[in-house]
């Protein structure tokens, strides 16, 4: 077998360990989202024991890379291909320990004896960071390049929502609808829901540099500008 095809089929193994470990990921956080909405202690206990697997994969990848850029030793856009599937798994490592969180906070109000019941706020952020981690796995499936900029587009939505969060909760705080212990908890859900979203823009940006072998930014940006353009043609219409 030749050097440059045995070299692609690891690559492709891969590929293969990195869709594994989207699915598992996206698996971990519908179920910490999910600990959470029934209060269901055994269940974030489960989500904390598959973290262990998603990290072990983590570690598995890193070396896989390494060992592949030892032995074939690839020319600088070869490499900067096999090395931005560190990147990516990286990115998803971090994606489940800040869905562990979710897990973490299903304990936290078990021991307050409070049921979860957060603003529209937060769970419209969660539902949308939802759909961008399992859209980043059907982007990277499929090489989907348009569902990559969509997902990225839609990063912005979730910022926006949570600075109406922060508003709605002042205001809740104010009226001592919920306890300031229930606030703070939302508050840091919050925080690791807009990391969790800012992640699966990266990681649509790792997948759309390994596939066209270019950067996103200018590509976003030239949309975002469209977007605007068009935004106010309409409002001028």
């Amino acid at each position: 077998m030749q050097p440059t095809i045995h070299y692609e089929n690891q690559l492709l193994l891969l590929k293969a360990e990195i869709s594994k470990m989207l699915s598992l990921v996206h698996q971990l956080f519908r179920m910490s989202v999910q600990s959470m909405e029934d209060g269901n202690e055994r269940l974030a206990q489960r989500v904390l024991q598959l973290d262990d697997e998603i990290d072990d994969l983590d570690r598995k990848i890193e070396e896989s890379v390494y060992d592949i850029n030892a032995r074939f030793k690839p020319m600088i856009k070869e490499l900067r291909y096999s090395t931005t599937m560190i990147k990516f798994s990286n990115n998803l490592e971090r994606i489940a320990d800040l869905a562990c969180n979710f897990a973490k906070k299903t304990i936290e109000l078990k021991k307050l004896h409070k049921q979860y019941n957060p603003p529209r706020e937060l769970r419209e952020m969660i539902g949308l960071s939802m759909d961008m981690v399992r859209d980043t796995f059907t982007a990277f499936g499929d090489r989907d390049l348009e569902l990559i900029k969509d997902v990225i587009i839609r990063d912005k939505k979730v910022d926006a929502l949570e600075k109406e969060l922060g508003t709605k909760l002042v205001e809740i705080s104010k009226s001592g609808e919920i306890s300031t212990e229930e606030i703070m908890i939302y508050v840091l859900i919050a925080r690791d829901v807009e990391r969790i979203s800012d992640h699966a823009k990266n990681l649509c940006g790792e997948t759309y540099y390994i596939e066209t072998g270019e950067e996103i930014k200018p590509v976003i940006k030239a949309m975002k500008k469209k977007l605007a353009e068009e935004q106010k043609n309409a409002d001028e219409a």
